[in-house]
């Protein structure tokens, strides 16, 4: 354990504020990791999305690190928090109303296998932040794409009509 302390002196040379920090060297820390500035869709996957799906307007929703609550059959879910999403303009105004009036939308998720799943998404509204959540198959989609803790993921959003689809990517 180290213990650092700080002291902030007044111009007249009184303290102003004595704060002590503890830092717990064993503690494990979730890593910092770093991306790539601008991910793109693997030209494969954007093409099974616009010629076989018929799919449009890709939008990269969130990069991140799966965590045990991720990958946790007990959970059965994938929380997206919304300060990690690039972008909340991949839902039109329709689809904000019934997601803040508690109702899931359903929709396709293509695997990184291309197999397509039908999900839930949903958005939670916890006690500090809001998430958006993918429920409804998920343990299958963990499950059949052999997805584990540490693992990176990109989950991207497209269209097909006027559909919410997803499209996940296993970096």
């Amino acid at each position: 354990m180290q213990e650092q302390i700080f002291v902030k002196e007044k111009k007249n040379g009184q303290l102003k504020r004595k704060r002590r920090i503890q830092e717990d060297n064993n503690k494990k820390k979730r890593p910092i990791t770093s991306y790539p500035s601008k991910p793109l869709l693997p030209e494969g996957l954007k093409r099974h999305i616009v010629e076989n799906m018929g799919g449009s307007n890709c939008v990269l929703v969130i990069q991140k690190q799966l965590f045990f609550s991720d990958v946790n059959p007990q959970a059965s879910r994938l929380l997206i928090p919304f300060s990690q999403v690039e972008s909340h303009e991949f839902l039109n105004e329709s689809e904000v109303e019934r997601l803040k009036n508690k109702e899931a939308i359903k929709a396709c998720l293509v695997q990184p296998s291309t197999e397509e799943t039908e999900i839930n998404f949903k958005w939670w509204d916890m006690r500090k932040n809001s998430m958006y959540v993918i429920t409804t198959s998920w343990n299958f989609i963990v499950k059949n794409n052999r997805l584990k803790v540490e693992d990176v993921v990109q989950l991207w959003s497209f269209r097909v009509n006027s559909t919410l689809c997803f499209v996940l990517k296993k970096l």
